[in-house]
Order: C-alpha cells, then sequence, then structure tokens
C-alpha cells in the first residue's frame, strides 16, 4: 500500500471525493484499489467535475488570519492556528493539551501535519466556494481514514464564518 505523504494532488482529491460524495468510508485507503485508470476515470465524470468546481484554493493570508476548529464524528473538535512561519499549533477544545504541527498549501489544497496523543496525522483541507464549512481527509498513522469538516472562526475581512 502506498504512503499518503506520497500521493499526488489529484490522488487526494479523488480519495476526499470518494469519501465526501460516494460514501466510501468503510475501507482502508480507498486509493489502494484504484488503478490509474479507474483515478483519470473518477477524474472525468460528471459528479467529480461538478465537486470539484464547489472548491477553490486556499491563500496563505486566509490560512493565518484566524483559528480553526476541526471535528469528525469519531473525534474531539481541535482548535488549530497557522502561523506565518508553516509552523501550527493544535489544542483541544476540552483542556490546556497543546502540540505543534506544520503545514503548507500544496495547489491550494492546506495540508498538514501533526503528532497527538501517540498518533501521526496528515490532514488535507479543500476550501469549499459557496460556505465557510470545508472538507478534509484525514489519515491517522498511515492507514486510518476518516472525514472531516474544519470551520474557521473568522475576522472581518474574509467574511461571515457560519452564515452564508
Amino acid at each position: 500500500m502506498p504512503q499518503y505523504s506520497l500521493l499526488s494532488e489529484l490522488e487526494r482529491k479523488v480519495i476526499l471525493f470518494n469519501y465526501e460524495k460516494r460514501g466510501q468510508k468503510n475501507s482502508l485507503l480507498s486509493f489502494a484499489r484504484l488503478s490509474d485508470d479507474d483515478r483519470s476515470f473518477i477524474s472525468t465524470e460528471g459528479d467529480y467535475i461538478l465537486w470539484e468546481l464547489s472548491k477553490r484554493k486556499f491563500e496563505a493570508d486566509e490560512v493565518i488570519s484566524h483559528s480553526w476548529i476541526i471535528m469528525s464524528k469519531q473525534n474531539l473538535p481541535l482548535i488549530l492556528k497557522f502561523n506565518a512561519d508553516h509552523h501550527l499549533r493544535v489544542g483541544s477544545l476540552f483542556d490546556d493539551k497543546t502540540v505543534d504541527g506544520i503545514w503548507g498549501l500544496d495547489g491550494g489544497i492546506l495540508s498538514i501535519f501533526f503528532r497527538y496523543e501517540q498518533r501521526n496525522y496528515y490532514i488535507d483541507i479543500i476550501a469549499n466556494n459557496k460556505r465557510s464549512i470545508h472538507s478534509a481527509l484525514q489519515i491517522t498513522d498511515e492507514h486510518s481514514v476518516d472525514l472531516l469538516k474544519v470551520i474557521p472562526l473568522r475576522n472581518e475581512k474574509y467574511g461571515i464564518s457560519l452564515i452564508e
């Protein structure tokens, strides 16, 4: 099985599309079963194209201008604070525990890595065009997959965060 950290932008988008729109949440990493032809087919079909049109690229100023809440059905929500030097502070909403991580923009996808409670987290966040609740794919220790939602705690420059 290939390591998640070595996947291309297209492969990561296809995985998130499969998890978000097709409900493929029961397998390990779905790309392990997809051939190059399968990925090419998915990336050219109508549902994928419409899904991709509903997304946009993040900008660095947007990322560092405020804190973010990241959550899933399975995990406790965390607060993320991005620094201009590509360092990241991750904290729990329910205690004072914090850890450091790193972040970067890869083709407009916000990619982050941190270690929390003895586990490695790789998260790719793809911005939505129409609302400020963004989608993310989390890989834990290169084998566990989860779909996340990410909500910015915004300042006025970038608009209202939870109301369209």
